[in-house]
This record gives structure tokens, sequence and C-alpha cells, in this order.
């Protein structure tokens, strides 16, 4: 009896598996009527505009697109599970410009004048994203408040202080103000901070964010959404010039591909292995305890850090609970768990160990909050709600990719946004979209944030040679 052979190849392990345990977020829209749009109904035969992936990036090119005087026709947009379920959908909450503490980072990895340009970006796109909110009206717990990096060791602040003096040194013109000790203290009620520096950015609910562009882009005709249409591969079409893209429900032909799939991108670009790092990024569900009080125990919107890789960020909502960023990094983390948060995109459950440090360090510097880690296995821990994690799509230059697929007329990216989608999509995505239609480019974006042959062949070379990181920027002392 023959042997059967199944010459169909392995699903790639980058592409999105099914989803697993929901954010914050997440269990805020659990009603909303676009949540699986477009599950049941079949797919277009073509479109002009095919838009792989459903979040922010894919939203926010979908509405420039649909807006511009000479808009395409159609506009696809396929999901490969509910819509905004991606890293959109379960981040921590902020939408925080970097002022000033990157300009180290981003002096080294693309020169000072650059690096004040990308700095400068961010300011810009927090202006964009409040403009927008405020214009449409979206209803996502948009909330523009101080901010504030807190220094939680010396190193730190020396780290942060020296960061914002080379920056204005070089003619910067941060939008910050550098708290002492005392003041720090006063403002954060962290006992232990050693110092700070506070700016105004804003917390935000990303899913109503995201979920009601879309609305707004289905108001605008030619629109179509589906959701749980996984997109496994895009090849040329018979014709030479458009692409068909293969999902599991049938062939959308489409004259432009755009690739809003960030951390997922590697799954059906290749040229981009290992230039995307899928990386895992867990945040908590916290009540305070307190909530009912004129005053409560946290009111802000900050960074906790140690080392500039080893932070926590905590989101206070508008109800006064609390999105509690963990860390991805500290000195004595398992072998196992760093091993576990690289290069995967299992976001269907969440670490125990990542999880137990970011509760006990939380009950720690807010020792009056009423806040414990015991009892954090059985789901018992006081304050504690649920975890969760998301997927963000780090690269070795620590900018996103944008633009034209090398070698591929008609293919265009905007992914890798480094854990920092939300100060940035908001002029990345429009920049993509006017290129896209009239291949010119909008100045406003950083001119490293594009992608060329010769920045994936430089960032190749700098990961040969060990002066890059898979996981991001550059090698650091202070990087534990």
């Amino acid at each position: 009896m023959p042997i059967a052979i199944n010459n169909t190849p392995p699903p790639h392990p980058h592409l999105p598996i099914p989803l697993g345990g929901l954010s914050v977020w997440q269990h805020s829209t659990r009603d909303h009527p676009l949540l699986n749009a477009g599950r049941d109904d079949p797919l277009p035969a073509e479109a002009d505009v095919v838009i792989i992936g459903s979040g922010l990036c894919g939203a926010v090119t979908a509405h420039s697109l649909l807006n511009d005087p000479s808009r395409p026709d159609s506009v696809v947009v396929l999901e490969a599970r509910e819509i905004c379920s991606g890293a959109s959908g379960r981040n921590a909450g902020h939408c925080r410009p970097d002022e000033s503490r990157g300009f180290p980072a981003f002096s080294a990895l693309h020169g000072t004048e650059e690096a004040k340009r990308i700095l400068k970006s961010e300011r810009v796109t927090f202006e964009k994203v409040n403009e927008f909110i405020e214009k449409t009206k979206i209803d996502c717990e948009w909330t523009p408040r101080d901010t504030y990096d807190v220094s939680l060791s010396e190193d730190f602040k020396e780290y942060a202080s020296k960061a914002l003096k080379d920056l204005l040194d070089a003619g910067g013109q941060p939008e910050v103000e550098e708290l002492s000790k005392d003041q720090a203290i006063k403002e954060t009620r962290i006992g232990v901070a050693h110092g700070a520096v506070k700016w105004w950015a804003a917390t935000v609910n990303p899913a109503k964010l995201t979920l009601g562009i879309h609305q707004i882009c289905q108001s605008l005709g030619g629109y179509s959404l589906f959701s749980y249409a996984p997109a496994h591969a895009v090849t040329q079409a018979e014709d030479g010039e458009s692409w068909d893209v293969k999902t599991p429900r049938g062939i959308v032909k489409a004259k432009k591909v755009v690739y809003a799939t960030n951390a997922y991108s590697d799954a059906l670009l290749e040229e981009l292995e290992g230039l995307i790092v899928p990386t895992r990024v867990s945040a908590i569900s916290s009540l305070q305890l307190f909530s009912q009080c004129a005053d409560p125990p946290i009111s802000l919107n900050s960074s906790l850090r140690f080392l500039p890789q080893h932070f926590y960020s905590v989101c206070c909502r508008p109800d006064n609970s609390i999105s509690l960023g963990t860390s991805r990094k500290w000195h004595g983390m398992s072998p196992a768990t760093a091993a576990a948060i690289q290069n995967t995109v299992d976001d269907s459950s969440y670490s125990t160990e990542v999880t137990q440090n970011a509760v006990e360090q939380f009950a720690k510097l807010f020792p009056d909050g009423g806040w414990s880690s015991e009892g954090l296995e059985e789901g018992k821990a006081k304050g504690y709600e649920y975890s969760w994690t998301g997927i963000i799509g780090m690269t070795p230059d620590s900018v996103p990719f944008v633009g034209s697929v090398p070698g591929k007329p008609g293919q265009y990216i905007g992914a890798g946004y480094n854990g920092h989608g939300m100060a940035r999509i908001f002029i990345c995505a429009p920049a993509l979209a006017k290129h896209i239609l009239t291949g010119e480019w909008d100045d406003i974006m950083p001119s490293s944030f594009r992608i060329t042959e010769e920045r994936l062949a430089k960032l190749r070379k700098g990961l040969d040679k060990g002066k890059l990181s898979h996981n991001g920027g550059l090698p650091s002392k202070l990087d534990v």
C-alpha cells in the first residue's frame, strides 16, 4: 500500500495563533458591532488595496487612504482573528511621546540630528492623536495628563539627566520638567524615588480607539473588514502586476498590498526574518482598593524605571482601575522565562514569573495602597484581577519599517513599532498612505523609518558583527 505524503508546508511559526485570554481593553469591547466583522461573508475576488492587519496602523492607513482626493475605490482589511486582536488591543494603555530618554540610543544608532527628529516626531504624533480624537469624538477614555519617568535607582537618574542634558546641548527642545527627589516623591507618592522627569502625555483605551476608526472608515464607503481571514501568503498574480493574497477562505487579488502586520511580518515577508522580532509583553488589570476615596493612592500615568530595560508602567483609567505594564528584564529573571519572551507570537497565556515580579514591585512601591502578591497563583491577591500578554515587534535600530517593500512593486509595509506604536502610528500611517498614492514622502516622518535595501543590508551587517541586538537598540552597560 503506498504511503501518503503530505506536501503541505507547515504554517509559519509567526502567524497569529488562536486568541487566548483577553486584555482589559478587549473585555470592554465585547459588544462592539465590528468585532467579528465579515467573519461569515465571502471574500471579494479583488480590491484596489488589501491591508493585512486590523490594528491601529491598518485602521489609520485605511482612514488616510479613504480621505484622500485620489482615494482607491475599494479597500479590504484582512484580520487573522477578531478585529483589533493584536498589540493595538493588548497594550498597556499609554500614548507617551519620548521627550528625551531615547536620545542617547537614537543618537548612537541614527546620528544626533536624526535622533532629534525622531523625538520631535513623537510630540507631533501625540498632538495629532489628540486633534483626531477631539475632532471625531471617538469614545476611547482619552485622558491627556502629566506623565512621569520615575527614577528608582541612582543609575537611572543619572542616565535620564544626562540624556536630557545632551539633548538640550544638541539644540533639542523637549517639553519636560526634571524633578528633584523631594518633588518626585511628592508628586508620584513613590517614597523610594530618586527623581523624575515629567511631561504631557495621555492614557487611552486603544481597542475602542481602533474600532472607532474602523467605523469611520466604513462610513466613507468602499471599505470592507474581514475577521478570521488570516493571510498565509502573498504571491504575484497571473497578470504580473497585481498580487494574490491567499487565505484559507480564498484569494483576494489586489493592485496594492499593505502589511500592517507588526510583529507577525516575517511570516509573510521572509526578507524581514530577524529584523522584526516578535516579543511577549504582559500587563495586569488591577483594582484600586480605595478607588472611592476623593484622593486615591494612584492617579498617574508613569513609567517606573530601575534601569533603561528594567521598568514597569502604570496607567490609571477614568474609573480609577489600573493597567500595570510588567518588565521584560530584571536581575534574577530565570533563563527559561527570558528565553520564552523572545521570538514568539504566543499571546495565549501569561508568565507567572513575570506577573509575580510586577505585582511584588507594585506592592513595594505603593505600600499604602493595600495591594499584595500573596495568593497570586490562585488569583486571590489583593487588588489583582487578571493578566494578559501582547506581542510587540522589535527592530535592531529601534524604529519601524515604513514604505515600499524593496523589490516588490505594489507592496508596502508599516510595522516594527518596538512597543511604541501609539507614539508613532499617527504620523507613520498617514505618511505611508501618501507614499502609496503618490510615491512621495511627508517630511514629518523621520527618514530613518523608511524601509530600503540599504537599511536592511546595514542592519544585517550590524547583527552579524554583534553591534546591534535582535531585541532592539544598542547593547548598553545599563541593559540588564
